[in-house]
């Protein structure tokens, strides 16, 4: 566990996988020129998963020998992977479109606005019983 309630480790997390998206997005975008370049997104974030992973300890691998486990920083689900379906790819091979981007720039902004606001509102949730306690 990671010290914080369950609630606020899961909104943390998804915090965490939009700010991810948002930065592979922004690559997108910038390389909209390039010419080969394909489009990357992460892969969708499962809620029943984290819900599962909260519930049972996490098992940690152990490598009994140098080379056999090797780690990532970011983890499975923020593994960044070409993009499956193209809308269109431009004569130089280029394959992001712009609107579509922006698309899922302004679907992931909207998603972490969302969890920001549950953020806010499981803080004053608990302040608000707390500050019943104290009385």
């Amino acid at each position: 566990m990671d010290g914080k309630p369950g609630l606020f480790s899961l909104l943390a997390k998804r915090m965490d996988w939009l700010g991810q998206r948002q930065k592979v997005l922004a690559q997108n975008i910038a390389n909209a020129d390039t010419p080969d370049f394909k489009p990357h997104d992460l892969k969708p974030q499962e809620f029943r998963r984290l819900i599962e992973r909260q519930a049972m300890p996490m098992l940690r691998p152990e490598a009994t020998r140098a080379g056999h486990i090797q780690s990532s920083s970011l983890g499975d689900s923020h593994r960044s992977a070409e993009q499956k379906e193209r809308y269109e790819t431009a004569p130089s091979g280029n394959a992001v479109v712009i609107e579509e981007q922006l698309v899922k720039v302004a679907q992931t902004q909207n998603d972490f606005n969302a969890i920001t606001n549950l953020y806010r509102k499981q803080v004053a949730m608990m302040k608000m019983a707390l500050r019943g306690r104290a009385q």
